[in-house]
């Protein structure tokens, strides 16, 4: 069946009338009548009386005529949806990401590539599942970049690195904090002197952000107690915020928190793993505005500076 079938028989049921509907539909009359019998021989039914003047439905017509508007009616509205889709398809781009990220770097990110492109837009999908599926929704499209902290636990096969353009834009660190009346509690080799175990706030097990801060801890377990634990980065950061505990914080998340001095970062380089910043996206050519977007975090690639020990980024 096709829909132009349909569209000619709401228009003889409006009509009554062979000729007036084959005018209103731009087609000859006998070709019009070709189109209305093949909708008959498809159904199975006689949908009009054509021994009347005007053309009258018959009952099968009647009751096949409100399913035919709605059936228009739905494959114009998809029609429409699609085309709107694929509209906003050209212009936004989608990133999937880590929670702190999202909050850290894209910020940044975003208000500078809305500058360069203003009819472009960024949908962010920040995310805590397993990595692995941060890679999947690049394959099946409900991504076009991923943005994640680098790491040797984040491991893929050959097969699917080979698709994947890789591109490192940043670095970072997690750097142990305190609030300030907390800090001053704490001796200066405040792990290995510490009086009691010192309470910390810590990553759940599942979350990417605990692999990272997983070996220091473990150095350190007798001296530390968890009070706290949460998958997220900004969580943790507004409970040491209270003064419950130190808690290993990416530096540019904090970085006004330093600045301000709502936060202190407590001695000890070594407790400070610094990471990398990488962007993935799939080598074949996207839209232009995905395009646009890794140019800029090329751009950025171009300037990445070490992150030193004592300064945040």
């Amino acid at each position: 069946m096709e829909l132009k079938w349909l569209e000619d028989f709401v228009a003889l049921a409006r009509t009554g009338s062979f000729s007036r509907a084959a005018d209103e539909r731009n087609v000859t009359q006998p070709a019009y009548s070709r189109r209305i019998r093949a909708l008959e021989h498809w159904l199975g039914v006689t949908l009009f009386d054509r021994s009347s003047f005007p053309v009258l439905m018959t009952r099968a017509g009647e009751e096949f005529l409100p399913r035919a508007q709605a059936m228009i009616a739905d494959i114009n509205l998809s029609r429409q949806d699609l085309r709107l889709m694929h509209a906003r398809s050209q212009t936004a781009v989608r990133i999937v990401t880590l929670h702190t990220l999202a909050l850290s770097l894209l910020p940044r990110l975003a208000a500078r590539f809305a500058r360069l492109n203003p009819e472009a837009s960024i949908s962010v999908i920040p995310s805590i599942q397993d990595i692995a599926a941060y890679f999947d929704s690049l394959q099946t499209g409900l991504s076009d970049v991923v943005l994640t902290y680098e790491s040797d636990l984040v491991s893929l096969d050959t097969a699917a690195i080979n698709q994947l353009a890789i591109l490192p834009i940043g670095r970072d660190r997690m750097i142990p904090v305190a609030s300030p009346s907390l800090a001053a509690a704490l001796k200066d080799d405040w792990l290995d002197q510490a009086e009691a175990p010192v309470p910390v706030l810590a990553y759940t097990s599942f979350s990417f952000s605990e692999k990272i801060v997983a070996p220091v801890l473990a150095r350190h377990a007798n001296r530390l107690r968890t009070v706290f634990e949460s998958p997220l980065s900004e969580s943790l950061r507004r409970v040491a915020l209270q003064g419950a505990g130190v808690a290993w914080l990416p530096a540019e998340l904090i970085a006004s928190d330093l600045s301000a001095g709502a936060l202190v970062r407590l001695p000890g380089d070594h407790l400070a793993p610094e990471i990398a910043i990488t962007a993935y996206r799939l080598k074949a050519p996207r839209e232009a505005m995905v395009e646009a977007l890794w140019k800029l975090l090329e751009d950025r690639a171009a300037h990445i500076e070490p992150v030193e020990p004592s300064q945040a980024p």
